[in-house]
């Protein structure tokens, strides 16, 4: 009697996430090698080749699994949106490797060797969030770490096509540092992506448990914010405001977002309320927190580190 096919292990999605933020990684550490002269530009892009295969049979298999009759680790959504953009992360690095293959590189200018080391820490944090979410625990540390990589992208990109332009370089030299630049910034675009749906995820599933940012940490479980380890009243409405911005800490949140997600979507009052509850929070967590909550002009409020 020929035996049956053992089940798919209920896992089998987290392991092949972690498979596919490992090639990523490695790819990141061949083409960083590459930028900074260590290894030949064409030797490195074969390498980063042979793993964007590799990284695209893992793809395979992960998009065969939201056909698959066997419950998912992961949610559908989530694990769709997840392969989708890992395999974007990996085709950019492969595609900024093909250009310095292409214009035979032999060491990248300055702003470029910045955003390839920026690149492979992206990837670094890939593979150990990949990795918690599995236990769906320490997840939001490192997705805020994937935003700060990001927003580092963002500067180190607009700099370098300044200098591009303001110096003597010629057009083929402009043109060709500024491509790489943009397809190396891409990835770490696409790298915020993923820690957007994972920070979903998380708290979609209710896992999520405690935000730190400097000395100040909120607990979801306990309804509770400490202070360097002392409590702070808030009220509702404070506890929620800040716990949006915790949770996309260094980005700007729109005043409509704040108010439609903290006073519910019938809310029409004046939006002068926020202000002054963010005025409140300010003289509550400001001080002794170690973090600063900024006004956008026109735009919303963003919760940053102190300087």
């Amino acid at each position: 009697m020929t035996a049956e096919a053992s089940p798919k292990p209920p896992d089998k999605e987290f392991q092949l996430l972690e498979e596919m933020a490992a090639t990523i990684h490695e790819a990141a550490r061949t083409l960083k090698s590459a930028i900074d002269g260590a290894t030949p530009s064409d030797e490195a892009w074969q390498k980063i080749r042979d793993l964007e295969h590799k990284g695209d049979a893992i793809a395979r298999d992960l998009f065969e699994g939201l056909v698959s009759p066997n419950a998912l680790a992961v949610e559908t959504d989530a694990l769709k949106a997840l392969t989708g953009y890992l395999d974007d992360v990996l085709d950019a690095i492969e595609a900024a490797a093909a250009r310095l293959a292409i214009h035979k590189v032999r060491r990248a200018i300055p702003t470029v060797r910045e955003m390839g080391e920026i690149v492979l820490e992206s990837t670094q944090e890939l593979t150990v969030v990949i990795a918690q979410l599995r236990r769906m625990q320490d997840v939001f540390p490192h997705t805020r770490t994937l935003h700060r990589l990001e927003n580092r992208g963002d500067d180190v990109l607009r700099d370098g096509i300044e200098a591009l332009f303001s110096g003597r370089r010629n057009a083929k030299d402009i043109i060709k540092w500024k491509d790489i630049l943009e397809l190396l910034e891409g990835s770490t675009d696409r790298c915020e992506d993923i820690a957007n749906v994972l920070e979903t995820l998380l708290i979609r599933s209710g896992a999520e448990d405690k935000l730190v940012a400097g000395h100040l940490a909120l607990d979801t479980g306990r309804h509770e914010v400490t202070v360097d380890h002392k409590p702070v009243p808030l009220s509702g409405k404070e506890f929620e405001l800040l716990h949006l911005l915790l949770r996309h800490q260094g980005k700007v949140v729109r005043r409509e977002r704040l108010l439609h997600e903290v006073w519910g979507e019938d809310y029409f009052g004046d939006t002068r309320t926020l202000d002054t509850h963010v005025g409140w929070l300010r003289k509550k967590v400001e001080d002794k927190g170690g973090i600063r909550l900024v006004s956008v002009r026109g735009i919303g409020y963003r919760l940053d580190l102190s300087e």
